[in-house]
C-alpha cells in the first residue's frame, strides 16, 4: 500500500446496523464488494462471581489463530492487569485451524494434533450465538448477539478499499471456573483488498480510538454504541436503545473529547465525551485493561458510558481501545 498521509485524505465511510441473524459468519462473507475476510476477533469484558473482571480476546483467520489474551483487570487505573492466558508454549492453541460448517455454523477445529491434544479449543459462529471454549473451564463463554446490533463500516477509495463489522453481544459462561454474572463483548471482522494484510489496510491506519459499549437498563433493555475515532476529521459512530430508532453519524456529524492523565511516567486516556445524533455520551475508565500479550501499540481502558440525560443504567460496560502510537488528547 503506498504511503498516505490519513489526515488529509478524504475519507468517507458507509456505516449502518444490521441483524447478526442475516450475517454470512464464514470466511467467504462477500457482503463488501470486491473484499474478503481476513481477520477476526473474538472478545469480551466480563464480570465473573468471584468478583474478578477479565477482558479475553482471539484473534483468527481463515486458516490459523495466533494470538490471544485473558487477563484480569485492575480497579486501580495505574496499576497493569495480571496476564492469565498469554501467547507462549504452555498456554492456549496456537497454530493452524480450519473451518467446518456444521447446521449452519462456522466450527474452529485445530489442525496440529499434538497442539489439540495438549490445548483443545472449540469455537463455533452462528446466527443465533458465538460459543467459545478453551483449555478445559479456563474459557468457556457464549457470545449473544443482541438485535440490531452489527455495525457494519465500508470505506472504499484510496489508498485502498476496507470494510469492517462490530457485531456486539450479551455475554454469559465461566472464566477460569467462576460463572460471569455480567458482561458486554462481541465479534469484528476486518476486510480487506486481495493479497493485502487487514493489519496494514486503510482502516487499521485510520484507527485512533474505538469506543464500544452495552448497558443495561431498569426494565431490562439494552442501549449500545460503536465508536471509531481516527485521522483527521474520520469518524464513525453508531448507537441503538431497544425499542428506539437507531443513530448513525459520520466524519463531522460526530464531536469528541479524550482526556489524557499523567502520573510519574504513565500517561494515558481517562475519560471522553462523544456528541453525535443531538446526543452526548460521557465515558469514564473505571479499569485498566491493558495488555502485552496481544499487541504492543493498543492499550485498553474498560469504564462505563452514560448517555447525559438519557435513562440511567444499571449495568454498564465499555471499553476504549487506544491505539499509542497515533491516540493524542482531543479538545
Amino acid at each position: 500500500m503506498a504511503t498516505f498521509d490519513m489526515s488529509k485524505v478524504n475519507v468517507i465511510p458507509y456505516v449502518s446496523l444490521a441483524d447478526a441473524s442475516l450475517q454470512d459468519h464464514s470466511t467467504g462473507d462477500k457482503q463488501f464488494p470486491g473484499l474478503h475476510n481476513d481477520l477476526l476477533f473474538l472478545w469480551a469484558m466480563a464480570d465473573t462471581e468471584n468478583g474478578k473482571r477479565y477482558e479475553l480476546i482471539r484473534t483468527m483467520s481463515a486458516s490459523a489463530t495466533y494470538d490471544f489474551t485473558l487477563h484480569e483487570c485492575s480497579t486501580d487505573l495505574w496499576s497493569h492487569p495480571v496476564n492469565v492466558r498469554f501467547p507462549g508454549e504452555n498456554d492456549l492453541y496456537w497454530g493452524p485451524i480450519f473451518w467446518v460448517e456444521r447446521k449452519g455454523n462456522q466450527t474452529v477445529f485445530p489442525a496440529n494434533m499434538d497442539m489439540r491434544a495438549k490445548h483443545p479449543i472449540r469455537i463455533s459462529l452462528g446466527p443465533r450465538e458465538y460459543r467459545w471454549k478453551e483449555h478445559e473451564d479456563s474459557v468457556d463463554v457464549v457470545l449473544t448477539p443482541l438485535p440490531m446490533n452489527v455495525t457494519a463500516i465500508y470505506v472504499p477509495g484510496l489508498p485502498d478499499d476496507v470494510g469492517y463489522t462490530s457485531s456486539g453481544c450479551a455475554v454469559s459462561g465461566s472464566i477460569e471456573g467462576s460463572p460471569i454474572v455480567g458482561g458486554y463483548g462481541g465479534l469484528d471482522r476486518m476486510y480487506c483488498l486481495p493479497g493485502m494484510s487487514a493489519q496494514v489496510s486503510k482502516i487499521a491506519e485510520l484507527e485512533h480510538y474505538w469506543f464500544v459499549w452495552g448497558s443495561r437498563l431498569p426494565d431490562g433493555r439494552w442501549e449500545t454504541g460503536n465508536a471509531m475515532l481516527g485521522a483527521g476529521n474520520y469518524a464513525t459512530a453508531t448507537f441503538h436503545r431497544e425499542g428506539e430508532a437507531p443513530v448513525v453519524a459520520t466524519n463531522d456529524e460526530i464531536g469528541s473529547k479524550v482526556v489524557w492523565e499523567t502520573r510519574g511516567e504513565v500517561r494515558q486516556p481517562v475519560r471522553a465525551r462523544l456528541e453525535f445524533g443531538g446526543r452526548t455520551f460521557e465515558f469514564e475508565a473505571t479499569h485498566n485493561a491493558a495488555s502485552a500479550g496481544v499487541s504492543l501499540g493498543i492499550a485498553w481502558m474498560h469504564g462505563t458510558m452514560r448517555e447525559a440525560g438519557g435513562p440511567e443504567p444499571v449495568d454498564s460496560w465499555s471499553t476504549m481501545e487506544v491505539i499509542k502510537i497515533r491516540a493524542t488528547p482531543r479538545d
